[in-house]
């Protein structure tokens, strides 16, 4: 620390005739005012309003004490007398008063408040003594504590708003205080800020403080008016005003001089952090962002190389700014602030017109003068003084009338208020409840992050006038809500529901960071009623996940049912009625009570249902007990399609030796044609592959994982069903078999076929009814019976061929047998031989017996039988080729309305080419319509269209363009 003249620790002189005695009885105090009792030209004056209904004079000031800061709410204690030994001290709170300080030129600085508290300090005869306490009406807001939401404001706006209120609700306010806003910078609008069981005080100086916006106090002449202080907020020193004596001299106190004087001064600096970090974490974007901020306070080489690795690093609470920006914004306030206690200057001396918040130009000091101008200019952070009234001058123990103690900062340094724990933010106690809310037709209000808005129960509607607390959407900004799984669109997604009471909870305590960590049932919100039914406790096995209809009365749900020995499990829709039902299957659970229905699993809905599975589905009754084995288990299965392959084979051997068809089982693995895909070979579709495809129905699986580079085909799309006692299927209506390839219906010992009307069979290409026959006792191997009607066989296009190893018995039972043929017939045994036809010849080698009653040979006769005209096979198309396509209209050939009631529906027709080849034929559909006749080529067509004994031909020409529709016309 430099040394300095003795001028520069000069200690305050005054006259004796501006002093007065400390002790000085009251009586003589109060006789020094000499006639009248008054104040007028004293260096203290107060004035309360007109309307306050106190004598001017009531009470004369004597002793005023005051501490003015930057950023802080001035208090000034007034010692006043009266000769009222009796008023009434609650008169005096609240009162709007004006102290007028009397300054060296003769003017006066006003200094303004409100009493916000009074004291009797006692009396001396007839005469009391009272303190007063004068502070400005924002200091009163220390004691309005609140809690309430303010959402989408910046921090000017929100403390708008408080005064606001005050000034419209508070009569005092009105008629005593204003607010001035000279800030020049941008502010951030903060999405969401609670005043929460803080004053209103601590509320605003923490906000201005956060965001680095300082104030101070003016007070202006009021005259005869209601005394006034205004509040200004500032945020750059060029909105400060200059001290009404702008220039100050550095010099001793002599009631010689003409103006007030400074008469010590010392400089001070303290070490402080070379820099400042701050930390936030964004959800939105789901990265941290990080800003920092060097000092820019000169140390001196040494203090700055030790503050070099001193780091304020303070990670802030999630979201703390909106972008780097404006985290960078923060840290330079931090910073500065930090800054702004590393140097600072004190002094003291007898300037009366010294206030906090003001600024002036310090003269004749020895080293400042050698400063630039502007670094000799000084504004006023913090202030005390003490100003006494003149009263006894004989007294020699005197106290001078004002004197003053005040720290200061070069004018071009930022005054950032000072983030210390007077402006910590209040922490939540603990967790708390709300409510969700959000739009009246809203019955889940979220956004696209799954955000809810709340509403805590303390909020109070007359806080709220713009509706932050009416149960709406605007009760509170996007709060968060934990799950237990949140993955990148994956994860538990179970909305709180408006009207739900909710667990908050808060980010490191802040009360600006609340998020959502559960749901709580209440007295309107119960614990939920599965399946619909029963309550608690008497349900109290029960647990699980029961879903609400949006906007109805349906529900999903999870139930798990532990009661003793009825464990079960339950996973339903109400949307017909879907549900899996695992285990002790029962009614739903009333009281404690069900009554059972079944044991195992049932999988049922009003609706569809289906089962896929694209690498194998397996049915089985097989059993598994306590579920041991593997998924795929079906050993029995195979055991059985192993014997019928085993049968198949052996029978199908037999059949080949007895010149019967064989089936296509497979064996050796032999290709066959696979009919879906036509011309290519297949492994495919018959027993071998079948069974060899079930058999590796597991490779490539967890259970049947292949071994070096092999890699069996598993999975192959099959469905087995396999029920070791039985399978019973049916239908009330049609049922359909079907298969692309082959068809294998195998029984180790019978096979039952029952038609109560007809039993249709329609092969594509050849039937082979082979029977092996068992013992020589079964005689009746093939049996082929018509109880009534008739029987017929016929090779429309071939031979007919009946052979048996021993006799053929031909009878009619009570009719006649026919044996025709257009040519001849032929009957032969034994060498001999009967052949009939236009002639008759009967030969034979040994001898020849003809007996009868007689013989007529009256000369040449015939007998003509007409033969059964048999369909043709239609000639054959290949799909692969062109096709062209033709329907002919017979409906104008015969219509419905014809008086012989002709009729051009359900009549059969013959198609043939112009070489007379045969093409197809069919039957007419209802409009007289024939089926669509295809060929692979165009060609003219010939039809056939018959109607009783009478025929009519059409000649159709087939179109050029393949899949053309052709109509008839007649020929």
């Amino acid at each position: 620390m430099p040394s300095f003249p003795s001028s520069v620790s000069a200690v305050v002189s005054t006259a004796g005739s501006l002093a007065s005695p400390l002790d000085t009885p009251l009586a003589s105090l109060l006789a020094s005012f000499a006639a009248p009792f008054g104040q007028h030209a004293r260096l203290l004056q107060l004035r309360f309003a007109a309307d306050a209904g106190l004598a001017p004079d009531l009470l004369l000031p004597h002793r005023l004490t005051g501490r003015e800061a930057l950023s802080a709410c001035y208090r000034y204690e007034l010692t006043c007398l009266s000769a009222d030994l009796h008023l009434e001290l609650k008169d005096l709170l609240g009162q709007p008063v004006e102290l007028r300080l009397l300054q060296a030129d003769g003017a006066a600085r006003v200094l303004a408040g409100v009493v916000t508290a009074a004291q009797q300090l006692g009396g001396d005869g007839g005469f009391a003594q009272y303190r007063l306490v004068i502070e400005p009406c924002l200091a009163t807001l220390a004691q309005r504590v609140s809690s309430r939401v303010f959402q989408d404001q910046t921090v000017p706006q929100i403390v708008a708003a408080i005064l606001d209120e005050h000034l419209a609700g508070n009569a005092v306010f009105a008629a005593a205080f204003s607010y001035e806003d000279r800030l020049l910078n941008g502010y951030p609008t903060r999405s969401y800020c609670l005043q929460y069981r803080e004053s209103d005080l601590a509320f605003i100086e923490r906000l201005l403080a956060e965001e680095g916006i300082s104030y101070r106090f003016l007070f202006v002449d009021a005259d005869d008016a209601i005394p006034h202080h205004t509040l200004l907020l500032f945020d750059d020193n060029s909105a400060l005003d200059g001290c009404s004596q702008s220039v100050i001299r550095f010099h001793r106190a002599d009631g010689s001089e003409a103006d007030d004087t400074v008469t010590d001064w010392h400089g001070s600096r303290q070490l402080v952090a070379g820099a400042t970090q701050l930390q936030t974490w964004d959800y939105q974007p789901a990265a941290s962002i990080a800003a920092s901020q060097d000092s820019r306070l000169a140390q001196g080489a040494t203090g700055t190389a030790l503050a070099a690795t001193l780091t304020q690093y303070a990670p802030q609470v999630p979201y703390y700014a909106s972008d780097m920006a404006a985290l960078e914004r923060y840290a330079t306030r931090r910073q500065q602030a930090a800054d702004l206690a590393g140097k600072q200057f004190s002094g003291q001396g007898v300037v009366r017109t010294l206030t906090a918040g003001t600024w002036f130009e310090l003269r004749e000091h020895p080293l400042h003068d050698q400063d630039d101008p502007d670094d000799r200019q000084f504004v006023v952070t913090e202030l005390q003084f003490t100003a006494v009234n003149n009263l006894r001058p004989e007294d020699g123990n005197q106290e001078a009338p004002y004197t003053n103690r005040f720290t200061a900062v070069r004018r071009r340094v930022p005054l950032m208020p000072q983030y210390t724990d007077r402006h910590a933010k209040p922490t939540a106690l603990g967790p708390q409840t709300a409510l969700v809310v959000g739009p009246s037709h809203e019955e889940v209000y979220t956004d696209q992050y799954g955000r809810i808005r709340i509403q805590f129960h303390w909020q109070r509607r007359d806080e709220h006038p713009d509706g932050g607390a009416a149960f709406d959407e605007n009760a509170s900004t996007w709060v968060r809500v934990v799950t237990p799984s949140a993955g990148a669109q994956w994860g538990l997604q179970h909305l709180p529901r408006v009207g739900q009471e909710v667990l908050i909870t808060f980010l490191e305590n802040d009360i600006d960071r609340p998020i959502c960590t559960g749901v709580i049932h209440n007295g309107t919100h119960l614990p939920p009623t599965f399946s619909g039914q029963g309550s608690l406790p008497a349900n109290k096995a029960l647990s699980g996940t029961k879903t609400k209809e949006h906007h109805g009365h349906g529900y999903n749900e999870l139930l798990f049912d532990d009661t003793q020995q009825q464990l079960r499990v339950k996973l339903s829709s109400e949307h017909a009625k879907t549900q899996v039902n695992l285990g002790y299957l029962t009614h739903p659970r009333t009281d404690g009570q069900a009554a059972p229905r079944g044991e195992g699993f049932e999988l049922r809905t009003d609706a569809a249902g289906a089962l896929r599975a694209a690498k194998g589905l397996l049915l089985t009754a097989e059993p598994a007990p306590n579920a041991y084995g593997k998924q795929l288990d079906r050993q029995a299965l195979l055991n059985l399609l192993d014997a019928a392959l085993a049968l198949s084979e052996q029978l199908g051997d037999t059949a080949h030796h007895q010149h019967a068809h064989v089936p296509e089982t497979g064996h050796d693995n032999r290709l066959i044609d696979d009919d879906t895909v036509p011309g290519k070979p297949s492994r495919q579709g018959h027993q071998t592959q079948l069974k060899g495809a079930l058999h590796q129905l597991e490779a490539g699986s967890n259970t049947g994982k292949a071994t070096g580079n092999s890699v069996p085909p598993g999975g192959q799309r099959l469905v087995a069903v396999s029920g070791p006692d039985g399978i019973a299927m049916g239908s009330g209506q049609s049922a359909t078999l079907t298969a692309a390839t082959n068809l294998d219906l195998i029984a180790q010992r019978d096979t039952h076929q029952t038609s109560g009307r007809r039993w249709i069979h329609n092969v594509g290409e050849s039937i082979s009814l082979f029977v092996a026959g068992t013992t020589a006792k079964v005689k009746d191997t093939l049996k082929l019976i018509a109880a009534r009607g008739n029987i017929q066989l016929q090779a429309q296009d071939g031979q007919l061929e009946a052979t048996a190893q021993q006799a053929i018995t031909i009878t009619s039972v009570a009719g006649k047998v026919t044996i025709q043929a257009p040519q001849e017939i032929l009957l032969t045994a034994g060498g001999g031989y009967l052949r009939i036809g236009k002639d008759i010849e009967i030969h034979n080698p040994g001898q020849q017996s003809q007996k009868a009653g007689s013989f007529g040979l009256s000369g040449p006769a015939t007998h003509h039988v007409a033969m059964p005209k048999l369909p043709k096979q239609p000639e054959p198309v290949d799909p692969a080729k062109p096709l062209y396509s033709q329907q002919l209209d017979l409906s104008h050939l015969a219509h419905h309305d014809d008086p012989l009631t002709y009729s051009s529906k359900n009549k059969p027709y013959r198609v043939y080419d112009a070489h007379g080849k045969f093409i197809a034929s069919g039957v007419t559909d209802r409009n007289g319509i024939t089926d669509r006749i295809f060929t692979n080529d165009a060609k003219d067509l010939t039809v056939v269209f018959e109607e009783g004994a009478w025929e009519v031909e059409e000649y159709v020409r087939a179109f050029d363009d393949p899949n053309a529709t052709n109509t008839s016309s007649a020929a």
